[in-house]
């Protein structure tokens, strides 16, 4: 690992911990104002909806101007999107602020995978994302259960007042290291024929991501909510995404041999298993079945997200990386729109605990989309 790519993966990882500090406790600080579960839908898909449009508009920019700066923008917009939410008074205005956050995710997320591109060649980038997976996992791991205690402890102003400084601290070592250093590649002209050509290719790929999209804003939008209605205290539900974050993690950094092991054998295994842990999420509403289905659900994300993007990158040219990594966002972010809104439903209209068979089905999709994708010859 270059010194670069290690102010890369440290500023990701403190953003990462800010953002992931408070962001599993919007639905619990959203049913102090009597929010229901469709509620919590709309509260997910709000903040889905600005991150599924952003990031191919991100991408596009980030081929043609400097993808540091645009990474810092995204963690300035990330810092609002937190300290805004100290002004809700209502679910609707915790919809609107949400709205910020997605525009953040997709001004950070696509710009920052476009960076650890460009300091790693083809053959490398399933290592390379894998240790960045590793860095803002390790956020997600720890964020999580510093969230739950200050909620538990000092309430949720204290907890996005908290959550923004530490996504501020991200901005230091991004300006003294990152933004002065960073030399881009050659730009592009603005002929994207060959790009959407590309993205009809690898269609299966994508609504595989787009089903994978469902399931994570599902975990992240739903089941906190969830878990708060069944009795499992913040501080416990903080401490259910950390043992998630630990699994995902350990599986991050070994990604680079699932490429041996096979891409689509990899895949379709983690897709089952996540179908069978949102049924297990259904069948066993109390903190040992969460735990126990989280475990699993977590390794599973490992897998698929260092594999998915690789396989996606890798057929665009290297000066389309921006544009290749925000075509993955924007797949992912439709998924995470759709998802909230859609379980949001099942649960306003029935059980809430047959939310989680949406999962349970998304698992069994993915499978059928990977079995039918397509691999090509990469791109120079």
């Amino acid at each position: 690992m270059n010194r670069r790519s290690l102010h890369l993966y440290a500023t990701v990882f403190v953003t990462s911990l800010g953002m992931s500090t408070y962001i599993y406790f919007v639905p619990i600080f959203a049913q102090t104002f009597a929010a229901t579960f469709l509620d919590l839908g709309y509260i997910g898909s709000a903040n889905a909806l600005a991150y599924a449009i952003t990031p191919l508009m991100v991408g596009y920019l980030a081929d043609r101007f400097n993808r540091a700066r645009l990474f810092t923008l995204g963690i300035v917009i990330n810092v609002f999107a937190a300290i805004v939410l100290i002004l809700s008074r209502s679910v609707g205005d915790i919809v609107l602020f949400r709205l910020l956050g997605g525009f953040g995710y997709g001004f950070f997320w696509p710009t920052a995978e476009a960076l650890v591109a460009d300091l790693a060649p083809v053959n490398k980038r399933v290592r390379e994302m894998g240790l960045y997976s590793v860095a803002w996992a390790s956020g997600f791991l720890v964020g999580p259960l510093v969230g739950g205690f200050i909620v538990q402890g000092f309430g949720f102003i204290w907890l996005f007042v908290i959550s923004a400084a530490l996504i501020a601290l991200a901005i230091v070592p991004d300006v003294l290291w990152i933004v002065p250093g960073y030399q881009q590649s050659r730009r592009i002209s603005q002929n994207f024929s060959g790009s959407f050509s590309t993205i009809l290719k690898l269609r299966s790929w994508y609504l595989m991501v787009i089903c994978y999209g469902i399931v994570f804003s599902i975990m992240s939008a739903i089941f906190p909510g969830y878990a708060n209605s069944v009795g499992v205290s913040p501080e416990k539900i903080g401490l259910l995404f950390t043992v998630f974050g630990v699994s995902r993690i350990a599986v991050f950094a070994t990604s680079e041999r699932f490429s041996e092991f096979g891409e689509k054998r990899a895949l379709i295994t983690a897709a089952g298993i996540i179908s069978v842990g949102g049924l297990a999420i259904a069948a066993n509403p109390d903190f040992t079945g969460f735990l126990v289905s989280l475990i699993f659900m977590g390794g599973c994300f490992g897998v698929i997200f260092p594999l998915a993007i690789n396989l996606i990158s890798r057929h665009f040219p290297n000066e389309r990386v921006g544009f290749a990594v925000g075509s993955y966002e924007t797949a992912f972010g439709v998924g995470f729109a759709v998802g909230p809104l859609l379980a949001g439903t099942v649960a306003a209209i029935a059980n809430p605990s047959l939310t989680f068979l949406v999962i349970s089905f998304c698992g069994v999709m993915m499978s059928v989309f990977v079995a039918s994708g397509q691999t090509y010859q990469n791109s120079k």
